[in-house]
Parts: C-alpha cells; structure tokens; sequence
C-alpha cells in the first residue's frame, strides 16, 4: 500500500489550469469529477510530462514516516511500506542519455550516521509549465507583485456605508456603467496598500520599478528609523494584489494558484521583487539568503515557484531572533535560492542522499492513481507509475508490487 500524507503538496493540472495542492484537495476534487493532471517522469531519458489521474484513494489515518533529504533539507511524508525510486551511484548511463531506476520500499532504505553512504532520492530541477513567455512589461508587473509579499501591507476600509454614500456610489456604478456590487466589487475591501522601503531601494531602482505602472505617494519618513513607506491607493495595483495573493500580513500572505498560470516572466518577476525586499544576495555563493516570519505557506511558495523557474531551492535551519521594537522573540524561516545550479545534475535531475527517517505522527493518506502509458508488458511500464510530489521528489503510484524490489 502506497500512502502518502493528505498534506503532501504537488503542481497539478485541475481542469487546465496550473496550481499548487495538497493530495487532500485532489481527493475532494476528483471526487467531484474535475479533471485532474500530475507532473510524471514519461521514461528513461527523463522527459517530464502531464499525466493524467486516473483515482485519488483515500488509506485514512496511517502511521507516517518524514524522508528529509541531505543538503536541501527537503522532505517527503510516507508510508513504511511506500514504494520509492532509491537510486545507486550508477543512476546515468556512461553516454549520458537515459537514468537506470532502481525501487525500494521506504522501510528498506539504507541510513547510517554518515548521509554519503546513503541510499539517493531523485529530484527534478524544473517542472515544465506551459503558459506564455511574457515580456518586460509582465516581469516588472510580477516584481511589483513579490516586492509587496515581501514589504507589503494592505489598510482595509473600516467605515460603513450610509444611505447618503449609497447613493452617491449608486451615481458612481451609473458612470462605470456597472451594478453597485459590481462596483463595490470593483472597489475592493482595500483602502490602501503600505510599502515598507529603505534608501537602498530608491538607489537600486525598485521604487522606479513600482511607480512605473502604479501610482504611489510621496515616500514618507518613518520617525526615528531609517526607512520610508510608500502608499498607494491605485486600483490597479490593489486589484493585481487582490487577484494573485491571499493574507493580510506576513503571517498569512501568500500566492494563489492564478499566479501559475499568467507567464513565465511574471513567475520571475514575482520572485525578483520578493528578493529584492527579504532576500540578501551572498556573491561568494552564488545565493540568495531570505528570512521570513513563521508563514510555511509562503516559505512553500518560494520553493513551488523556483521549481517551476529552475532555481535550486534550500530550507535551511530556523532561528528565535528579538524584535527591535517589540522586544520579543519570534521564530523566523530560512532559506537559500540558488538561481544557478551549482549541484551536479543529470538530464535535468538532481541525485541527493537522505539526511534523516523519522517516525512521525498519524495522518490521513492517500495515493494518485496515474492512467498508464504503456502496457504492463512494456519494459517501460514502471514509468507509469512515477509522479513528482513535494519539493520535486519522486515517488511512485504501483499498487502491485514491482518485480525487483531492492
């Protein structure tokens, strides 16, 4: 029985539109009958296709295991009996042109206390989505979206509407020509959006950048520290926040799945203007390093976009650091974002020793069940059931047991 955790989160394809989800959500999905595709390895020579799902099982509660990977640190959440390509040190072919797989079941892979004697999991550098190229216009559009993930804040309205300002909202939907909840609608809840910049900022040209294609206030001086906030009350911009992100502050925000499915340029813009505000570039490296509040969902977010830009993601170890104003602690999330690989890479796979296996606690599982692209005679079979979950892993559907299990 292959289970994984229901909180297991995949690129999926859900009725043609790209998006990040849990295997929960593609149960309740497919049960609603939407048409749910998965990113999959297509065979040897590592082509990387969207394969359709055939059924999403539910295991209910089963006792998990965390597979934490060496130098990524990241992981995959299974059952002990879940089949797992695990691969040896003779993965590529000596021409270099196809991968040799190799199973094994999560209970039988080899850990001691040195990682490079350990058994391999396999990921991918890039998921493959196939949306528009973009331009210059739609990456500088995306840097404006990621530098207020990172630096934002939005005001929402507080006052309630009274007979008067009805009317006078009435004469204002009459002039869109719009119903007045399609212009309150059209309004939105948000008063303003509050950009927190500093001097940097101005000199490297990411306020430029933003006042480009937005209208924002002169930047106003915060008292007693060395930085400026940029307000703005510009529908378009309010509206490009309200479309792509969900959240309220940094403990909450977040993108949403339309993001995935606007273009290529606007994902990397999204990335750069998050970078540009919570990301500290160390050229020795090669890397950016970024600190943000406890927000899992946002850290996943930057991990989800860099597989689909090619980036080399890390989540590194967390830290307790002291609020200058507040005087407490609070716990913040670490990562490193290599734009260039600089890990040996095989056809576009990356081969990484587990670091740890560790019990966890009960969860509810589940599995995807690929349509199968050949038959089961087919040397090529095993393919069939291989899909790309997480952070890039790759894990496996079979629901029999393969011929040789190591």
């Amino acid at each position: 029985m292959n289970a994984l955790s229901g909180e297991t989160q995949l690129f999926a394809e859900v009725d043609g539109k790209y998006g990040v989800y849990t295997l929960r959500e593609l149960y309740e999905l497919h049960k609603q009958g939407r048409v749910i595709k998965v990113p999959a390895l297509l065979n040897e020579k590592v082509n990387i296709g969207w394969v359709e799902v055939e059924d999403v099982v539910s295991f209910g509660k089963q006792p998990l295991k965390r597979i934490m990977l060496d130098t990524s640190r990241l992981f995959v959440e299974i059952s002990e009996d879940t089949i797992i390509p695990a691969f040896s040190p003779w993965l590529v072919s000596r021409t270099q042109k196809q991968i040799y797989l190799k199973f094994k079941r999560a209970n039988k892979l080899k850990i001691t206390q040195d990682p490079r004697h350990n058994d391999s999991l396999l990921l991918t550098t890039n998921i493959p989505l196939y949306i528009p190229e973009g331009d210059e216009k739609e990456l500088e559009y995306g840097f404006a979206l990621g530098f207020y993930l990172s630096e934002g804040n939005i005001v929402k309205r507080k006052h309630k509407n009274t007979k008067h300002s009805f009317i006078m909202l009435k004469t204002l939907a009459r002039k869109k020509g719009m119903t007045l909840e399609e212009y309150l609608n059209y309004k939105t809840d948000i008063k303003q959006v509050e950009l927190s910049v500093g001097q940097a900022d101005f000199e490297r040209k990411y306020v430029d950048i933003l006042k480009k294609h937005f209208k924002f206030s002169k930047p106003s001086k915060v008292k007693g520290e060395n930085g400026y906030i940029l307000y703005s009350s510009d529908l378009n911009y309010i509206h490009l926040i309200k479309e792509y992100t969900e959240g309220d502050d940094s403990h909450t925000k977040h993108l949403k799945n339309e993001v995935y499915n606007r273009s290529l340029k606007f994902l990397e813009g999204a990335m750069d203007g998050f970078l540009a505000g919570d990301g500290t570039f160390e050229k020795k490296w090669d890397r950016f390093r970024v600190g943000i509040t406890t927000n899992y969902k946002l850290r996943d977010d930057l991990i989800f976009l860099s597989k689909a830009l090619g980036y080399d993601a890390h989540i590194n170890k967390g830290s307790f650091d002291k609020s200058p104003s507040s005087n407490n602690y609070y716990y913040h999330l670490h990562l490193s974002i290599f734009k260039n690989y600089h890990r040996h890479t095989a056809l576009g796979l990356v081969k990484e020793h587990i670091k740890s296996i560790e019990d966890i606690s009960e969860n509810a599982t589940f599995n995807l069940i690929l349509k199968p692209l050949y038959p089961e005679n087919d040397a090529r079979s095993a393919f069939n059931h291989l899909f790309i979950v997480a952070y890039g892993i790759l894990v496996s559907d079979a629901v029999k047991t393969f011929a040789k299990l190591h």
